[in-house]
């Protein structure tokens, strides 16, 4: 009995060993421990929203900035709600958010979104969305005369398992980031808990989707370098941008190299200089609670990757802009979305 009962007390202090030892690995992988030291490039300001914008899209050709505007916080909390595009002409003071759609799909819930220019100039506008029923689409709209965009068309496909970012690289052709390959709870498990990269980037040629990257670790921004022969991958539970070269004909990526980081990076953003701009969550249990309650605010970080160097440009314990997912610079100036924060967080860069 005895040697019986001492078994028991073995196996149960080492899986509270194992567990203790799994919990740390898990908070310290997250970035608890993370000191956060508080940056700004130079003067920053706010203007506030009616709900937040996750990514941000720039014209660069017409000085337009392009908003993903959802009410996650009301999303969220299981509210139904529907969103849009904005605009902002980032030339007029005071900045004013504006409509950007001349119409939309029902029950539309944007989330990243892509510009493309064809060869005749027109541009079209690419939004991942998440209608209330569970699926998942691409909506296409193109721009009109006076500068909005129309509804044109819907993609609708399996490999589009959990779409966050996309990338368009043609008038129907466009890469998907899905920041969740796992197809039941077991695999969710594995792809959380244990960070197994189960995540994809899907490349649709304009009649058919295929997998064009697997083995990510929940893949949730993109972006594209001005040549588009790069294609940058940012690996939330990887913390770490993948970099794959592309092929301009058949669409298959080639990995090329990854830049390492310390947190969980969410949309990419590149400039019209080169720059990569990464947005980073520097705590993830930070952004899970603040999921939770608004009241505790998750950090926001901007990182700016040039000639083979990161370097944190803006660093927010979350009280500028909470939960900040994107940041896009434009002549001088940064501009800042978040995933549940109404407002865009502008920074002169110095």
């Amino acid at each position: 009995m005895k040697r019986r009962l001492k078994a028991v007390l073995i196996v149960i202090a080492t899986g509270v060993v194992v567990l203790a030892a799994f919990t740390l690995e898990f908070l310290a992988f997250g970035g608890q421990f993370r000191a956060l030291e508080p940056r700004t490039p130079g003067e920053c300001s706010s203007l506030a929203l009616t709900a937040s914008a996750e990514d941000i899209q720039i014209d660069r050709n017409r000085s337009v900035a392009y908003l993903s505007s959802l009410d996650r916080r009301g999303l969220v909390e299981g509210r139904d709600v529907r969103g849009t595009v904005l605009q902002i002409d980032l030339t007029v003071e005071p900045l004013r958010a504006l409509p950007a759609l001349a119409s939309a799909p029902p029950d539309f819930r944007p989330h990243g979104m892509s510009l493309y220019r064809m060869g005749d100039g027109k541009q079209r506008l690419f939004v991942i969305s998440h209608p209330p029923d569970g699926t998942h689409s691409v909506e296409i709209f193109e721009q009109q005369a006076d500068g909005r965009f129309a509804h044109i068309g819907t993609v609708r496909d399996p490999l589009l398992l959990s779409p966050n970012a996309i990338v368009a690289v043609g008038p129907q052709q466009f890469y998907v980031a899905n920041d969740k390959g796992a197809t039941h709870f077991f695999d969710r498990m594995r792809e959380f808990v244990f960070r197994s990269g189960l995540s994809t980037v899907v490349y649709f040629d304009g009649s058919a989707m295929q997998v064009a990257a697997d083995g990510l670790k929940s893949a949730v921004g993109m972006g594209l370098s001005s040549d588009g022969l790069r294609l940058y991958v940012a690996e939330t539970l990887g913390r770490r941008v993948s970099v794959f070269t592309r092929n301009p004909g058949s669409g298959e990526l080639r990995l090329n190299g990854r830049i390492a980081l310390d947190g969980a990076p969410d949309n990419v953003n590149i400039d019209g200089e080169g720059t990569v701009w990464i947005a980073m969550h520097a705590r993830l249990l930070d952004l899970i609670r603040h999921f939770g309650d608004p009241q505790r605010p998750a950090p926001t970080s901007i990182l700016r990757y040039a000639g083979g160097r990161t370097e944190a440009v803006y660093v927010d314990p979350g009280s500028g802009i909470a939960a900040g997912s994107v940041g896009a610079a434009f002549d001088g100036r940064l501009y800042i979305g978040s995933i549940t924060d109404p407002r865009l967080r502008i920074c002169r860069l110095r």
